[in-house]
């Protein structure tokens, strides 16, 4: 949140209990502790405090953490980032498409941050099925380059070299 809105929160808050408002040191310390909060629920938040309480909340920032959890709970859609491994429609959080594009015999290839994991934490994203409809395929890294994991003395007899013999025991002298 900005601290704009903090500030007209707690304003708020102590008009609505008749006290008077905090001095500038106290907010910034306060605004410190609950910067993390977006500013989407506080109205919320307000309200709760007005039902709940005949009294200014002793802890306003501790009681602000304790609301905005609820509401995460009964919000859990508005969650900023979540975080899913496995996503089926990407590779670690990115989208690998192609697409064909006439006159060229070779697809276009494209990489886009997934929407649907948002592993990444990027200021856009895009879905799969929006790529699709936009006329790009999903490439599928993963089992289209899936190679078997060879030891380093067969990769170098396969181009006909011989891998030195390197005597590992310390020798006395």
């Amino acid at each position: 949140m900005v601290q704009s809105k903090f500030v007209e929160f707690v304003t708020d808050v102590f008009d609505y209990f008749e006290r008077k408002r905090p001095n500038d040191n106290t907010m910034d310390l306060w605004f410190d502790e609950v910067r993390n909060i977006p500013d989407e629920p506080l109205e919320w938040i307000k309200g709760k405090i007005f039902k709940e309480n005949d009294n200014k909340p002793s802890n306003l920032p501790a009681t602000m953490w304790a609301l905005y959890n609820a509401w995460l709970q009964a919000n859990p859609h508005k969650r900023a980032f979540t975080e899913e491994k496995d996503c089926p429609d990407c590779e670690s959080g990115w989208l690998i498409l192609e697409k064909d594009q006439d006159p060229y015999r070779t697809p276009i290839s494209a990489t886009a941050p997934c929407g649907r994991c948002r592993q990444l934490r990027m200021p856009k994203y895009l879905r799969l099925e929006d790529a699709m409809l936009a006329g790009f395929r999903r490439k599928n890294l993963t089992t289209e380059y899936a190679v078997r994991r060879r030891p380093v003395r067969e990769l170098a007899a396969s181009i006909g070299r011989n891998v030195p013999q390197v005597n590992t025991v310390a020798q006395e002298d």
